[in-house]
């Protein structure tokens, strides 16, 4: 490292829209940036040089004789990895994602190294395997320091993984609030219009990934009953990179049920400024995963003034007050979400009082800018406890 500018290398998807604001804030700040992506990415970014390793065919054809898909490509790619992280010489390798580059993090070489879990990583993949549990807890112990946005997430880990407490470093990762704001009636009522929602139709949004372990099926089974109760809400439900497969059967599951005509399903990529738009037109907003971190998704549907409905998760629980500021379901129960939105609908008028605490809370403790410093912090300890232990 040289007049305080470090080389940061990232092993992450580079298409994924929350590294990206790392990538970018870290590039901002003038540092030198590799990152190694399984993928290419969708559009450059200025100043980050982005490689894509190839194992050869012989590593390719072992990886998959060995283990099944996806865990032969996650237990192999470290070889390719390795030497491009060993050509780039960093001061500081981060991983995003314990299952999908744990391993790689553990086996890239000698450097302070830093792992941020994304909640399923750490939660729910472990138990699905021997591999699975292998390779995240590879990532967890090799971890200088592990990075996340969940301020309990230490005891979970020492009792789960046997990870020692003071590696674990919590902050709120923030979300833009120049972006994620209640201030976007022109932008909603623009999108109500693209969307052929009527004008006076409450509007529910689902702003998480189409898939099981998002609870979407949850939701989805919900809607019937919601537009019995309330004929004239309408449903905007987001894809993401939820599988091809699952979208068309829930699609087919809203259409047999009746309720087309009601309900707006996003089948493309949304940006930021979009997202804040559809939750400004929203009047609640559902996140109800099996497991989660302080989701950077919950921060964005508080910012922009919906009503959460959300899992009871820990996690959430120093943000959203059952009653004040919230309402929660629990895990795998659709018909809490038909309770909970009928009920929110049914009393719209409580709307304007949970934004504006909500968007008291959101601006005292997760604005991206107060919160971003903080990774800097991370990434110094990280480097100060690499240099105790060589000299040690």
């Amino acid at each position: 490292m040289e007049n305080g500018i470090m080389k940061i290398c990232y092993l992450l998807e580079i298409n994924n829209i929350h590294s990206q604001r790392w990538i970018k804030y870290f590039a901002g700040l003038g540092h030198e940036i590799l990152v190694l992506s399984d993928s290419l990415p969708e559009k450059t970014i200025p100043r980050v040089k982005i490689v894509r390793p190839e194992m050869n065919l012989v590593t390719k054809i072992l990886a998959f004789k060995i283990h099944p898909k996806p865990y032969g490509y996650y237990s192999f790619k470290w070889i390719p990895y390795r030497k491009e992280v060993a050509r780039f010489k960093p001061d500081i390798v981060h991983a995003m994602e314990a299952l999908s580059n744990g391993l790689t993090l553990a086996l890239c070489g000698n450097y302070p190294k830093i792992l941020s879990p994304w909640g399923n990583d750490i939660f729910h993949d472990p138990f699905q395997s021997r591999i699975a549990h292998f390779l995240v807890k590879s990532g967890l112990k090799a971890a200088s320091i592990v990075s996340t946005n969940h301020p309990t997430l230490g005891d979970y880990l020492f009792k789960t993984f046997n990870i020692p407490k003071e590696k674990v470093q919590c902050f709120s990762w923030g979300i833009d609030l120049k972006i994620f704001h209640p201030r976007k009636q022109t932008e909603a009522g623009e999108m109500r219009k693209y969307l052929k929602i009527p004008e006076q139709a409450p509007v529910v949004m689902s702003n998480r990934t189409l898939s099981e372990y998002w609870g979407t099926r949850e939701i989805i089974s919900a809607i019937p009953q919601v537009i019995k109760e309330v004929p004239d809400a309408h449903f905007i439900i987001i894809r993401g990179s939820g599988k091809e497969r699952f979208y068309q059967e829930m699609v087919s599951y809203v259409e047999r049920h009746g309720a087309g005509k009601n309900v707006r399903f996003i089948n493309e990529m949304i940006s930021p400024e979009k997202m804040s738009a559809l939750l400004n037109l929203s009047d609640i907003f559902i996140s109800v995963p099996y497991t989660d971190l302080l989701s950077i998704s919950v921060l964005e549907g508080l910012a922009c003034g919906a009503i959460p409905v959300v899992s009871s998760l820990e996690a959430y629980k120093n943000r959203i007050q059952e009653g004040e500021n919230g309402f929660y379901v629990p895990i795998k129960n659709s018909s809490a979400i038909v309770e909970k939105v009928v009920y929110i609908l049914k009393n719209l008028e409580m709307r304007n009082k949970i934004r504006e605490r909500n968007w008291d809370i959101i601006q005292k403790n997760d604005d991206w800018e107060k919160c971003a410093p903080q990774m800097v912090s991370v990434y110094e300890k990280a480097l100060e406890l690499y240099t105790k232990t060589r000299k040690g």
